[in-house]
């Protein structure tokens, strides 16, 4: 199965947004294969499929496949004649209030942001969908504005309808509100030297009892959630600077380079310089 790397087509965006310029024959698309970015697939003529664990969803003319980030899937048509749209961003790029970067990465790594792949076939939600698409497709002054603004419309009118669930939410369980304050901790010192004996003390908690109620809250140890955080922000250093493999280690706050980069290889299946190399540069 393999990691695809989703390549940005529009300029100062981590956002691929198209439209098939012809209808295509029936059979395979994609092969089986997962990355970063939710996906949308609007249809505008014919039928599109995408499969998932062994699952056909097929969407028709006016609605829009939706399949969410890091859910392994392929994609095909079921018959002649299908036209289809394609757009794809990552959700983290999206999130940017003081909650939501608190929580971020509690909801990327529980995954708990809706179903893997729905059918949407809400015609505002085909509209917003294919706003975005006409905006890349025309490419009139200030377009990566007006999709940037319709992304954030799209995502709007998916919490508005329980599609997905925001920082906000997930703030709300009892569990997280105790916790919020290390999780904020963590995001603003995990270059640090920081440990759960230092985290739990600055919380006030008993140990044991921080590594309870911080499992339940996040759905992982203290360490594996320390650890995530970390890769993340090296997962950005590794696209947006040219520091070193040694340097990127050190400044996300891992001193083995090899520690790092077996943990890097557990969420990426593969080495940091490899996803260097195949991830895109955004146009700035």
């Amino acid at each position: 199965m393999k990691n695809e790397t989703v390549r940005a087509n529009v300029p100062k965006t981590r956002v691929h947004a198209s439209k098939s310029a012809s209808p295509k024959t029936a059979g395979p698309v994609a092969a089986l294969h997962f990355h970063d970015e939710m996906e949308f697939l609007p249809v505008y003529e014919g039928k599109f499929c995408c499969t998932v664990d062994g699952v056909d969803y097929v969407a028709e003319k006016g609605e829009v496949i939706f399949i969410n980030s890091g859910i392994p899937h392929a994609t095909s048509n079921p018959e002649d004649g299908t036209r289809n749209g394609l757009l794809q961003f990552r959700l983290k790029d999206y999130l940017d209030t003081e909650i939501e970067r608190a929580v971020r990465y509690s909801v990327k790594f529980r995954s708990i942001i809706g179903e893997p792949v729905l059918i949407l076939k809400d015609p505002e939600l085909f509209s917003a969908v294919n706003g975005i698409l006409d905006e890349a497709e025309e490419k009139a002054v200030g377009y990566e504005m007006f999709i940037k603004a319709g992304i954030f419309r799209l995502l709007g009118e998916l919490y508005r309808r329980g599609i997905l669930s925001d920082g906000e939410e997930l703030y709300q369980k009892k569990e997280v509100q105790k916790i919020l304050p290390a999780l904020s901790f963590i995001n603003e010192n995990y270059a640090g030297d920081i440990d759960l004996e230092t985290v739990s003390t600055y919380l006030g908690f008993n140990p044991c009892y921080f590594c309870r109620i911080f499992k339940t809250a996040t759905g992982a140890t203290f360490t594996e959630y320390l650890n995530f955080v970390r890769i993340c922000k090296a997962e950005k250093l590794l696209v947006e600077t040219q520091d070193s493999v040694f340097e990127i280690s050190a400044a996300v706050g891992i001193s083995s380079v090899s520690y790092f980069n077996r943990i890097f290889n557990k969420y990426h299946s593969c080495a940091p310089s490899s996803y260097r190399t195949a991830q895109y540069q955004p146009n700035m």
